[in-house]
């Protein structure tokens, strides 16, 4: 099969899911800036994944708002701005942190399209444009704009749709969450499974038997060159 295309996966596959260590302290100072006690913030946090992956409490002030509300919190518009600003800082320093520049501008001077398919809250969509990551990228599916999340096939299809190919010539790179994987081979794209020791907080798929990588620059060796005297030389990002 010759492959056009790549997906990936975004939090564990591209850059950190972030320590819970980290995760809480900003939820703790959300919880402040909202009036509401930080312990029951962190269940509701929990609870409303869901819903908040989904898009539906609405924006990121709505959704804290919501969240406050569910704990009997009434924050102000400036309560507001000022926690969601810490949750965009946290994932704008997630993203920021990514380790796969140089093998997604090898992948592009190779020829591929890539495409982007994350199960994420509202803040990630939001923060996504900014990002290093997505001048990399032809186009980008996020669950919370969608109202969809992997495994559905609707969600993958939003990238392959907008990329112009069909499943079966799109390779699909993820840590295993959200059952992806096998929602992936199942519309027939190849999909590798990235197990790699820097995960933080990545979510395997048990069941998982299919093909592996321990590093997302592993998979070069599978997509060659679609030109025909293309090179495969490993380009670093920002190299002129």
């Amino acid at each position: 099969m010759e492959y056009s295309a790549v997906l990936f996966d975004l939090f564990g596959t591209l850059a950190p899911g972030g320590t819970r260590e980290l995760r809480d302290g900003v939820s703790l100072e959300v919880a402040r800036d909202l009036g509401v006690d930080p312990d029951a913030f962190a269940t509701v946090i929990g609870e409303t994944f869901r819903e908040r992956t989904l898009g539906q409490l609405g924006t990121l002030e709505e959704t804290l708002a919501t969240l406050a509300s569910r704990l009997g919190g009434s924050p102000s518009a400036d309560d507001l701005t000022r926690a969601a600003g810490r949750r965009t800082e946290m994932t704008a320093g997630l993203l920021a942190d990514t380790w796969a520049l140089d093998v997604l501008d090898e992948l592009r001077s190779r020829g591929y399209s890539l495409g982007l398919v994350s199960d994420c809250s509202i803040e990630t969509a939001l923060i996504w444009p900014e990002s290093a990551l997505a001048e990399r990228f032809d186009v980008a599916a996020f669950s919370a704009v969608h109202g969809i999340k992997k495994p559905a096939a609707e969600l993958y299809r939003v990238a392959t749709d907008a990329l112009g190919v069909a499943p079966e010539q799109c390779v699909y790179v993820g840590d295993g969450g959200s059952t992806e994987l096998p929602g992936a081979a199942e519309l027939g794209m190849r999909a590798v499974w990235l197990n790699h020791p820097g995960n933080q907080g990545g979510a395997a798929d048990p069941e998982w038997s299919g093909e592996t990588v321990t590093e997302v620059a592993e998979i070069l060796a599978i997509l060659p060159s679609r030109h025909p005297e293309g090179t495969t030389t490993l380009t670093r990002s920002g190299d002129s």
